[in-house]
């Protein structure tokens, strides 16, 4: 009753059966639990300063970016001076829920292909592009796909594949390709959570999968698994930092985000410089043999 007093509208209908929430109720109820859990991470907050610890930045990574990226803005975050960091892994969608909750300041990741959850608006996000990361197509060093002269989607179409559930977006990416050829999409033989646990598989198997350009080249100069020569010829995947919009100022979370830029820059950096390096090992090693001979 002082609740609704103090709003001036009604948030419950009460009957013999018992009391529920109105529409209105129903409506305000995303931005109550954002604030419930502000007010939660705020008392947190005030504890450890109060003993002297650092406040610690909530951050919600998806699995591409975290290995492609995170080990090194954390080395760098941590030399800038940047205090005590919690880092979250999980899917586009279920970051983004954690984020709009307020339970993460913020989220590397991509916005979710199929929108932003009932309720909210682009108006609550406030986003910063990252990078663009391509996808591509691996099996274990050896497959005799890797042999083959020329890969097409029919073949691609007959063998067998691990791949991550329906919501992801890589998953989604191979399923646009063989659609657009007028192809039904790989019905995988084993189904993951994360491209993570399909390269390992892949590396064991003679499953075929698809995962972040990135990631899988760290993969294949290890030896686990080899990277298809084909394209599927779809779009870049944008990731990007994302902060709720009603975020005050934060001064660790912009030494955060200049650290993921510097880790973003140095690594495109190693490759546009990788293939000129190649090139030049390639040139010595044709020259030398020329002397020999």
């Amino acid at each position: 009753n002082d609740l609704e007093q103090l709003l001036g509208i009604s948030l419950f209908t009460r009957s013999r059966l018992g009391v529920a929430p109105t529409p209105s109720a129903q409506a305000l109820l995303a931005k109550v639990r954002t604030l419930l859990n502000e007010f939660n991470d705020f008392t947190t907050a005030v504890g450890r300063a109060a003993e002297g610890r650092d406040v610690v930045l909530r951050v919600g990574v998806v699995p591409q970016a975290f290995v492609a990226y995170m080990p090194q803005t954390i080395e760098i975050f941590r030399a800038r001076g940047g205090g005590a960091l919690r880092a979250q892994e999980g899917t586009a969608r279920q970051l983004l829920d954690l984020l709009l909750d307020g339970q993460l300041d913020c989220v590397i990741g991509r916005l979710p292909s199929d929108g932003l959850p009932e309720g909210r608006r682009a108006s609550d996000l406030s986003m910063e592009p990252v990078y663009r990361d391509e996808v591509c197509l691996v099996a274990r060093p050896g497959h005799s796909i890797l042999d083959a002269r020329k890969v097409g989607f029919e073949r691609l179409a007959q063998e067998q594949w691990v791949l991550q559930r329906r919501d992801s977006s890589v998953r989604r990416a191979l399923a646009e390709a063989f659609l657009r050829e007028g192809l039904l999409p790989p019905d995988p033989a084993v189904e993951t959570t994360t491209y993570i646990q399909n390269l390992a598989v892949v590396a064991q198997s003679n499953l075929l999968s698809i995962a972040p350009r990135r990631a899988a080249e760290q993969q294949a100069r290890l030896g686990q698994i080899a990277i298809i020569d084909f394209k599927l010829h779809v779009d870049p995947m944008q990731v990007n930092l994302l902060v709720r919009a009603g975020s005050g100022p934060n001064a660790t979370l912009d030494l955060f985000r200049a650290a993921l830029q510097e880790s973003v820059e140095a690594q495109a950096n190693v490759e546009r410089v990788a293939p000129r390096r190649k090139r030049e090992r390639g040139q010595r090693k044709a020259s030398g043999a020329a002397r020999k001979t």
